[in-house]
């Protein structure tokens, strides 16, 4: 006989069969040693995953922008420092390169909706903005001249849902954006006058 639905144990099973599988990997009720104010002190902490997935994504995309550009590999160093001091949200690029080459990127972590192939109306407003940003510069940002600078939109890659919802989204921009943006490939050459999206994993 089916037992009727309970939420409580569901929430619980759930909840501590993340924490066993993901962080400690003993099976044990973590769920009841917990009271409301632990899980709004966890709920708050949680508001950080999204800033930790983008530092990470950033970090990976430093190695990626190091393989192909000799000028990066050799000033490593004072990139992966600009990422560790640069606040979350702090209406700069993601990453700036000047020297040899000039370099800006945005980082996006945005899963598509649902699981699916299409980013949700928000997520796609974001990243219409910093194409925009790309192309045109951001008033805080004086120390760059977009149109002298390489410029990459890095999406952490989900796997195939980001790259069809990617493809989607550009098939449907604006007719005067769409002609500037494409999906980096390996071996073509590089334009100043493109955003170039770039997955990451």
């Amino acid at each position: 006989m089916n037992q009727p639905y309970n939420r409580e144990s569901e929430l619980k099973e759930r909840f501590n069969r993340f924490i066993s599988d993901k962080i400690t990997g003993t099976n044990e009720d973590y769920y009841s040693r917990l009271s409301v104010g632990d899980f709004e002190d966890i709920k708050t902490t949680l508001k950080d995953i999204h800033n930790i997935i983008t530092y990470k994504t950033t970090i990976r995309f430093i190695d990626w922008v190091s393989d192909h550009f000799p000028y990066v590999k050799q000033n490593y160093q004072i990139y992966l420092d600009q990422v560790l001091g640069s606040r979350p949200n702090d209406n700069g690029y993601d990453l700036i390169v000047t020297g040899e080459v000039n370099i800006i990127a945005e980082i996006k972590c945005n899963k598509p909706i649902n699981n699916g192939f299409k980013f949700g109306s928000a997520q796609r407003n974001g990243i219409v903005k910093d194409i925009i940003g790309l192309l045109e510069g951001k008033s805080k940002v004086k120390s760059i001249d977009p149109a002298a600078a390489f410029k990459f939109l890095v999406i952490y890659d989900f796997g195939d849902h980001t790259l069809l919802a990617t493809q989607h989204l550009i098939k449907n921009l604006s007719p005067d954006l769409k002609e500037k943006v494409e999906i980096y490939e390996d071996g073509r050459p590089l334009r100043m006058d493109k955003v170039y999206f770039v997955f990451i994993k």
